[in-house]
């Protein structure tokens, strides 16, 4: 099998800040074989158990759903769950019945894995009784406390969350309502979960408000309309982003974090809750909408090994121009001080997950284009891989888990490339080139 690589050493500094930024070096991992599949949400998980990440993703619209098993130096394998999908792009993996295999929630179908999930016949049983059929988002937490994981969705007709029987029995799953459809405007896509008003239950967010989990049981929900983000489609489609909801400077209260999506000219902003109640917020843009991207990626992590959150994203379909790939640094730990990377031109993104792909410590990204293509990973060289021990099923010494290793008689092609930004222009070796001779 032949692999693709790619080399990309970036070195920048923040002018005017007082940073040094980090070494960034990623190599880019093309996966054949993994084609088709890209409009459902990509689920990074270790799905037969083996020790390495394979991850779920489909086709959505009644297409086909999939998983790909990662086979180490030996490339992926392409595992089809069901012939019969019913959502849009929403779908969560989860273990659905306690049995320690990781499930596959998708709109209102879910997969149960029977722990054979290689089995051509028999590796997952479909249940037609789960949750909401071709819905956008859809995420998984404990919403009503009682220790099991709950499915949260939105699509055009609002906002829902179903409680989850914790067996593999295919029974309806329970709805509950957190808003209804909403004019004001509408939104398709980009919640997130996470507790907002520091009385530990979980709330949920949208672009421009977030509801509060009145009675702790999901059962009572109070809205706030006071997050100011988010811009419409022009064809009337409503907000879409992404959206997390976690600490960003560390003073103990959840923040929120989103990116404007479905649009070509996206931004990306954290807003801090300044209460700490979910009530004042203090909007922090990281970066406006000058590249014109379509921000459809929120992948968050420590990349760089320093102990605070950076964050990743990449140019989605409605990306005007040259789709672009993007670290931004979080210099101060605090979300005060940002450094913007470009780290990948050229290819487009619909949507990238952090995850440990090759199991070295750092984390590294899983991208999915939309609707065709080939996935491709980003790896992190932050640790060096001469000290990587292999592990897993498929360990072999030499190759590292999730690669695409090159065999005998394959060709890996790498090159450095110049990026300037802030005006400090250095080469792929955090170098400055010489200057130009008269």
């Amino acid at each position: 099998m032949r692999a693709r690589l790619l080399s990309i050493l970036i070195f920048t500094l923040t002018a005017g800040l007082g940073f040094a930024s980090a070494l960034f070096e990623f190599q880019l991992h093309i996966l054949p074989g993994t084609e088709g599949g890209g409009r459902e949400t990509l689920q990074a998980v270790d799905i037969d158990k083996d020790g390495d990440i394979d991850f779920f993703t489909g086709d959505g619209r009644g297409g086909s759903s999939q998983w790909f098993e990662n086979l180490g130096p030996a490339g992926w394998k392409r595992h089809v769950v069901s012939d019969s999908d019913d959502t849009d792009v929403g779908a969560v993996a989860l273990d659905v019945d306690g049995d320690g295999w990781m499930d596959k929630a998708a709109g209102s179908f879910w997969y149960r894995n029977t722990g054979h999930p290689g089995d051509s016949t028999g590796g997952f049983t479909l249940c037609k009784d789960g949750a909401q059929a071709y819905v956008h988002d859809m995420l998984s937490a404990d919403i009503d406390g009682d220790g099991i994981k709950d499915i949260i969705t939105i699509d055009y007709d609002g906002i829902r969350w179903f409680s989850v029987p914790r067996d593999s029995a295919c029974r309806p799953w329970t709805e509950h309502r957190v808003n209804g459809h909403t004019l004001d405007p509408q939104q398709h896509g980009g919640i997130a979960v996470g507790d907002l008003d520091g009385d530990g239950d979980m709330d949920i967010s949208r672009m421009d408000r977030w509801y509060e989990n009145a009675d702790g049981k999901g059962l009572v929900w109070t809205e706030h309309k006071n997050i100011d983000f988010g811009r419409a489609w022009e064809n009337g489609s409503g907000l879409s982003g992404k959206a997390m909801i976690l600490d960003m400077d560390g003073d103990g209260a959840n923040d929120l974090l989103e990116t404007e999506c479905d649009i070509p000219n996206g931004r990306i902003a954290w807003f801090r809750n300044a209460d700490g109640k979910g009530l004042q917020w203090e909007r922090r843009i990281i970066e406006d909408s000058a590249f014109e991207q379509d921000f459809q990626t929120l992948a968050v992590a420590d990349y760089d090994g320093d102990g605070d959150m950076d964050i990743f994203s990449i140019g989605g379909p409605q990306t005007v121009g040259t789709p672009l790939a993007f670290m931004w640094e979080n210099l101060d730990g605090k979300g005060g001080a940002w450094n913007r990377t470009i780290v990948l031109e050229k290819k487009m993104g619909h949507e990238g997950v952090a995850v440990d792909m090759d199991g070295d410590g750092d984390m590294d990204i899983l991208v999915k284009p939309w609707v065709t293509g080939e996935k491709f990973w980003l790896e992190n060289l932050r640790i060096s891989p001469a000290s990587l021990r292999p592990s897993g099923k498929h360990a072999d010494p030499g190759a590292r888990k999730g690669l695409s290793v090159p065999g005998p008689g394959s060709r890996r092609d790498s090159y450095k490339k110049r990026y300037s930004h802030h005006g400090n222009e250095f080469d792929a070796q955090g170098k400055r080139p010489p200057a130009a001779q008269p």
